[in-house]
């Protein structure tokens, strides 16, 4: 079946049309405003777009993809070489949060001192990371200094940066003036005006319009590739997304773990659980696309948003067996942080969420995993709850008890992945039902619902 769908055309084309993803099934924004903002950008961006549009001499970057290191570059001998790899070490990675203040002014120093030796990539690299954390003045004045010590000037490249994603809230008034400006000025978009103004659109349905837009003005799709499926697979069927990999080149035999990922998002989408796990497993089986730790968060998370934490836990036993690879403690995570603070109370709450904090804490590998915040919030769930003296740290012997029969409980048939809750045995269901909220009437006024809504 899946080779089937999957044969792969050359990469001859581009993906061309989306216009069956923009149907009323697909919300646009809760805002309005926003989604009217986004029209703006992209016929701004039009407007300034010659045809086809030419590529940058710089490579595309996104601050949001930057890969961890631990330990900060040390403060080279000042020359060109070795000023510019230092300013790209700070640049382009991410380090521990509370050296946020000092790269700040380590970059603002070496701008000061040897403004000379950094090249137009280095310059770029430091405006982008400014930018990205909302340093907007210090991204201007870096660029004032560059252009009274340089022959560098304030050229698309630049104006690119400046309108990439941030770590803040999405906004357009910035993007939309800059845009005008350089449409006042007759300055023409390049390729990754294109693609910063995609990364930074927050509307699945423009993202989509953007995206279809590329081909026409003789953009090349492949540098948002990933961002674009992480789209796609949000909200679109597996056969569009199939369309998506096949136009691009990407089969079966050389797709990733990743596209493999988001492949059984998109099936899990038209609640294709089954076929999504033998794609998974196939995939896995045959070493073409290893499941990973990720594939197991999307079936989990797809359980969770159906208030079915009771085939998480099953899903949990079926993915260890079948791939040899620990999954319980990502469930004890995304319970906690994705359902239990949210969901509908129900009576044995306490015991669950106990239990789950003890499989993190108790385990040296993941103890970690909770942070602070967690805590809180489980506090004020049970607090308004009526649970005034609840600990979720301290583990009783009734909740290890009742934790150890869930998982005797909560298996699958053999070989199977049930469509609904009564395919399963009866002693599956009666512990279903202990860890399953009853569904409210119009009587009922949840507290939780007044959280949600705070």
């Amino acid at each position: 079946m899946f080779s089937r769908l999957l044969a792969a055309p050359a990469r001859c084309r581009r993906f061309g049309t989306l216009s069956c993803l923009r149907n009323e099934a697909l919300p646009l924004t809760s805002d309005p405003q926003q989604y009217d903002q986004e029209g703006r950008v992209i016929e701004l961006l039009k407007s300034i777009s010659p045809k086809p549009v030419p590529k940058s001499k710089f490579p595309y970057k996104e601050a949001a993809d930057r890969s961890k290191r631990s330990f900060l570059p040390r403060v080279p001998e000042l020359n060109k070489h070795t000023v510019n790899r230092y300013i790209y070490e700070l640049t382009n990675f991410t380090y521990a949060h509370g050296t946020r203040v000092l790269i700040k002014e380590l970059l603002a120093q070496v701008v000061e001192s040897t403004p000379d030796l950094l090249s137009k990539q280095s310059y770029l690299d430091i405006v982008q990371d400014m930018h990205f954390y909302l340093d907007d003045a210090g991204a201007e004045e870096t660029m004032d200094r560059m252009e009274e010590s340089t022959a560098f000037k304030r050229d698309i490249d630049f104006h690119n940066v400046m309108m990439a994603f941030t770590v803040g809230k999405t906004t357009y008034d910035g993007r939309i003036e800059r845009l005008q400006k350089l449409a006042a000025q007759g300055v023409h978009a390049n390729a990754n005006t294109w693609y910063y103004l995609f990364r930074a659109l927050r509307t699945h349905s423009k993202r989509f319009e953007l995206l279809e837009l590329m081909p026409m003005y003789g953009v090349d799709q492949e540098p948002v590739f990933r961002s674009a499926v992480h789209s796609l697979s949000r909200k679109c069927g597996y056969r569009e997304l199939i369309d998506f990999y096949n136009a691009h080149g990407y089969t079966l035999d050389n797709m990733d773990t990743y596209m493999l990922n988001r492949l059984c998002r998109a099936y899990l989408n038209e609640g294709a659980v089954a076929e999504a796990f033998d794609l998974a497993h196939d995939m896995h089986m045959s070493a073409r696309a290893r499941a990973n730790l990720g594939t197991f968060s999307v079936f989990n998370t797809y359980f969770i948003n159906r208030n079915e934490i009771y085939n998480s836990i099953a899903f949990c036993h079926k993915f260890q067996h079948q791939f040899k690879m620990k999954a319980s403690h990502l469930l004890a995570y995304e319970l906690i942080d994705k359902y239990l603070t949210r969901c509908t109370y129900f009576e044995h709450w306490p015991q669950l969420t106990r239990y789950m904090v003890h499989i993190l804490t108790h385990n040296t590998a993941h103890k970690n995993f909770l942070r602070d915040g967690h805590f809180k919030l489980l506090a004020n769930y049970a607090r308004i709850h009526g649970l005034q003296d609840f600990v979720c740290r301290a583990v009783e012997p009734e909740d290890l008890a009742f934790g150890q029969e869930m998982w005797k409980a909560l298996h699958w048939p053999r070989n199977v992945i049930p469509s609904s809750l009564d395919q399963n045995s009866e002693e599956f269901i009666e512990m279903a039902k202990l860890i399953t909220p009853t569904p409210k009437t119009d009587k009922d006024l949840n507290p939780s619902d007044i959280l949600k809504s705070s």
